[in-house]
């Protein structure tokens, strides 16, 4: 009896003093203090090379105008395939090569977004 009355208040205490919020509690000072030697030395790194800043509405301006090539290079590309099923049109080069740029111009609207609005 007193062995499982134990075994009850070991599992309690395990489940309970090892919640996720004890541990984002104790962990949260920690995760600042390398937060913020990571900006420091982004900005030390950022002063020695000569980094162009660029303004965040541009940033913003840049993404949303590929984000419009890419909206225009997937119509085209399911245009040229419907042309192909439906119609019978021999546009399987230009389906392709539309696939292949908007593919592209996706890879290149992915990074960017990631370079320039990563947490830091």
């Amino acid at each position: 009896m007193k062995g499982r009355i134990l075994f009850a208040v070991l599992s309690l205490l395990l489940c309970f003093g090892s919640s996720p919020a004890m541990a984002e509690a104790s962990s949260s000072s920690s995760m600042g203090q390398d937060l913020q030697a990571i900006q420091t030395f982004n900005k030390q790194h950022d002063n020695e090379t000569g980094v162009l800043k660029v303004k965040q509405q541009t940033q913003h301006r840049i993404l949303f105008f590929m984000g419009i090539g890419l909206l225009i290079g997937l119509l085209l590309t399911a245009t040229f395939g419907l042309m192909m099923v439906l119609g019978g049109k021999q546009v399987f080069v230009w389906h392709m090569l539309s696939a292949g740029v908007t593919i592209t111009l996706a890879l290149a609207h992915a990074v960017t977004s990631i370079v320039w609005f990563f947490p830091f």
